[in-house]
């Protein structure tokens, strides 16, 4: 007589399971998601190592701190408002981390493994675990390798002694850990099955294990969908369709109602309620906007020689006006449907730059101006309001450049270099702002220092990319009528 085998008894442990999963997946060398990212984080280290640390060790030299009397150093005032600022903005990747958890968190196993192996008996924790190491590890190592960087960078260019190293080391750890634990109970916040609070998140967010098997499946199938839609839309270059996947649902001021005030003051007052139904843009691009004054200013009270540091306060500019720009892109995303207002195109695109331009002439003038008058005095204080109005007039011509653009050119659909040609492509407006702040600074600078006629440059600059942003609304109109 045999033995006959009862229909509940265990075949062996869930890990073996899962190994007998993956290797049926996968084969006996698995799916190679781990060589991948190893290789990945490998390379990354390799490059920053040597020309991050590289460049950014220069641009502390060229700036020549300790000459000027400066130290960077924990203990100095300015080291410890500069540690200031990175807590701030690690406070501030945090938030952003949560934000983004609720639309797409860091646990997004493909859909026919949610399907056929996290729905059996298998502990989720280790069903899931995989899916949730990839990007930790990824996050971890990679935010280690900035702060690591930067740290280095000071303490080589004479700006810090050696605690900068290990300050910026632990700053990148930790602060790296926070964003990803937050990333985490952002995604457990948003899902139903869970039903936890913030504070309640988070602290499960701390036990990954835990956090793992709070999860349930319909958010997990959610958030795994929305990342591969997103995914499609990078690899196709479509702009659009990765901020209606990213974009969190309006929920404040869904009763308001947007009334009949003419052709110009409707698109304002639509931008103006837009932004009333999503206030943590306007604040997010506040204090952007704010930073990058502040720099402004300090660049033109200190009076640097080389092109980096106005380089990156036009970059600052430009991400500060970004997320207020939402009425240019939706308006270049409906340049083919008929104009309900009537008027021209360029009109209604002039009306939704009013709002963007205006938190430039409020947030970002000022906070220049200020900057530049304590540091310096009246003069450089004048200097710097032009300098931030010229560069954030070329900023919002870029942002046209960003909103208008019809299609990719056809060199991004070859397999060879189409990736490189897309993210080109992609960088067009950011390069543009960071040429035409260089040659704002610079040249307004040279203005105040006895040469006149360069502020000719400075203007001639601001009105190349307003032609070109011009050019550029013309041509995507066009290509929408046919």
């Amino acid at each position: 007589m045999t033995d006959t085998p009862v229909d509940d008894e265990p075949v062996g442990t869930d890990r073996e399971r899962l190994t007998d999963v993956q290797h049926v997946l996968h084969g006996p060398e698995g799916s190679g998601s781990w060589r991948s990212l190893l290789y990945t984080l490998y390379v990354v280290a390799l490059l920053s190592g040597i020309y991050g640390f590289t460049v950014l060790r220069g641009v502390v030299e060229v700036a020549d701190l300790p000459a000027r009397g400066i130290s960077l150093a924990p203990t100095s005032g300015v080291g410890a408002l500069v540690l200031g600022g990175v807590v701030l903005l690690v406070v501030v990747l945090v938030l952003l981390a949560h934000a983004t958890g609720r639309r797409r968190g860091p646990v997004t196993p493909d859909l026919p493994w949610l399907d056929h192996v996290a729905t059996g008996p298998a502990d989720r924790g280790l069903v899931l675990r995989e899916a949730w190491l990839l990007p930790a590890t990824g996050l971890l190592v990679g935010g280690t390798l900035v702060g690591s960087v930067l740290g280095a960078a000071v303490w080589g260019g004479g700006a810090a002694g050696p605690a900068a190293a290990g300050t910026g080391l632990a700053a990148g750890l930790l602060g790296s850990g926070a964003v990803l634990v937050a990333w985490l109970a952002g995604q457990l916040a948003a899902d139903d099955h869970a039903e936890l609070g913030t504070g309640a998140a988070v602290r499960t967010a701390a036990r990954p294990r835990t956090a793992l098997r709070t999860l349930g499946l319909d958010g997990l199938r959610a958030h795994s969908a929305r990342s591969a839609r997103l995914g499609g839309a990078a690899l196709a270059g479509d702009p659009r369709a990765i901020r209606l996947e990213a974009a969190s649902p309006v929920r404040r001021g869904r009763s308001w109602r947007l009334r009949s005030r003419g052709p110009v003051r409707t698109v304002l007052a639509r931008d103006v309620l837009g932004l009333r139904r999503q206030p943590f843009l306007v604040v997010g691009s506040a204090v952007l906007l704010l930073a990058a004054g502040v720099a402004l200013g300090a660049v033109v009270a200190g009076r640097p020689g080389n092109i980096v540091p106005a380089a990156l306060c036009a970059l600052l500019l430009h991400l500060g006006v970004g997320p207020v720009c939402e009425g240019l892109r939706l308006l270049g995303d409906t340049l083919g449907a008929p104009r309900l207002l009537g008027g021209s195109v360029a009109r209604e695109a002039a009306a939704h730059t009013a709002a963007p331009a205006a938190l430039v002439l409020v947030v970002a003038v000022p906070a220049a101006t200020v900057t530049a008058g304590l540091l310096a005095g009246g003069v450089p204080a004048a200097t710097a309001a032009l300098v931030t109005a010229s560069a954030g007039a070329a900023v919002l011509g870029s942002q046209w450049l960003a909103a208008f653009r019809v299609m990719p050119p056809s060199f991004a659909l070859l397999p060879e270099v189409g990736p490189q040609v897309l993210l080109a492509w992609l960088a067009v407006p950011l390069i543009v702002s960071a040429g035409a702040g260089v040659v704002v600074v610079q040249t307004l600078l040279a203005a105040t220092a006895g040469v006149p006629l360069a502020a000719a440059s400075a203007g001639l600059a601001v009105v190349v990319v307003w032609l070109r942003a011009s050019s550029v609304l013309g041509r995507a109109s066009s290509a929408h009528r046919d």
